[in-house]
């Protein structure tokens, strides 16, 4: 997930313990300092059963494992500190193969024939700051295939509707939103009339999340066009004094948007943004989440994670994994999540 916040990190850092700068850092999908993290937890991908909800192994991947993503017989891991793409095994949980970037890639999704990174060529300064490269590994030989140019500082990516959506942002600014052919790259920008820093997309839509003005908005895959928007702080909770939610992750499934937010919630949302079905406490600070496996799954800031049934917006007990989590992904038989 890409940085959503640049200031206060010393004053912060100053005043409070080790532990929760770790939380305070992860939660906006900073890297936290060196004292603050674990050594024996880095690096690493934590294996969870989605039956036994136990972690049932580790996998040492690259350095500064973030987003993650299962598919294609494969689970792949971006590791940002060392610009490289690990791929494991989902059967035997075990690396076939780590592919160095030639991205400095901010994100990773999967879908339309293979997994699509986002970037900019690394070491490139000939081109302005909104360029952006798209690229798609084949993965069967794990080479790049396909490599696509962007003009709007793209950073943020999601796969669905035979298409690759897109956002981009500098300084703080909106550079806008996109929908790029995955056959050809042909783009064209989307009015999404928000900040929209999360996302995510199947074959019916594409929905922009707001981590600012927490707010979503829907885009119709088909015309490309925004159908509608949906405030995420609704009227009672305004009246009651209680401060909009800060998102964190967007996923689908289970015929529902889910939203994990800084408080620790997990919002449900009619997928075609008729409401909120439900706000779902589940820990102190849901980092990330995913649908897969049947189920919700949460990643938490007190290195845990946390299982959601959809069907009852139940919250399982908490599965410590035994280190900070940054992305993760269920699929494959398996609950995937990176560790930092």
């Amino acid at each position: 997930m890409v940085p959503r916040w640049v200031m206060g990190i010393a004053a912060t850092a100053a005043v409070v313990a080790a532990i929760d700068v770790t939380v305070f850092f992860a939660a906006r999908g900073g890297t936290p300092p060196a004292a603050a993290r674990s050594d024996q937890s880095v690096d690493l991908v934590a294996v969870i059963d989605p039956t036994s909800t136990r972690v049932v192994d580790r996998v040492q991947v690259g350095h500064t494992p973030t987003t993650i993503a299962a598919g294609y017989g494969g689970v792949w891991v971006l590791n940002k500190g060392d610009g490289t793409l690990t791929r494991i095994d989902a059967r035997a949980h075990r690396v076939v193969e780590t592919v160095p970037l030639d991205l400095t890639a901010n994100d990773l999704t999967i879908g339309d024939g293979g997994i699509w990174l986002v970037g900019r060529l690394r070491g490139d300064v000939a081109h302005p700051l909104d360029y952006a490269k798209l690229e798609r590994i084949d993965p069967a030989s794990g080479r790049i295939d396909r490599r696509f140019e962007t003009s709007i500082g793209a950073s943020v990516i999601a796969v669905g509707g035979n298409a690759l959506w897109s956002t981009g942002f500098l300084a703080g600014h909106v550079r806008g939103a996109a929908r790029s052919d995955t056959r050809n790259g042909a783009m064209r920008t989307v009015n999404i009339e928000i900040y929209g820093d999360l996302l995510v997309a199947d074959d019916t839509a594409a929905y922009w999340v707001s981590s600012i003005a927490s707010q979503v908005a829907r885009v119709s895959t088909r015309t490309g066009r925004l159908t509608n928007s949906l405030p995420l702080a609704t009227d009672a909770s305004l009246a009651a004094g209680r401060l909009p939610p800060n998102p964190t992750d967007v996923a689908l499934g289970g015929g529902a948007l889910w939203i994990s937010a800084v408080d620790g919630s997990v919002i449900r949302v009619d997928p075609n943004l008729h409401g909120i079905v439900a706000s779902i406490p589940v820990c102190r600070n849901a980092l990330a989440l995913t649908y897969g496996e049947g189920a919700v799954w949460v990643a938490c800031g007190d290195s845990t994670v946390v299982r959601v049934d959809p069907k009852t917006g139940t919250a399982r007990p908490p599965i410590h994994v035994g280190g900070l989590p940054r992305g993760i992904a269920a699929a494959g038989g398996a609950v995937w999540v990176t560790l930092n």
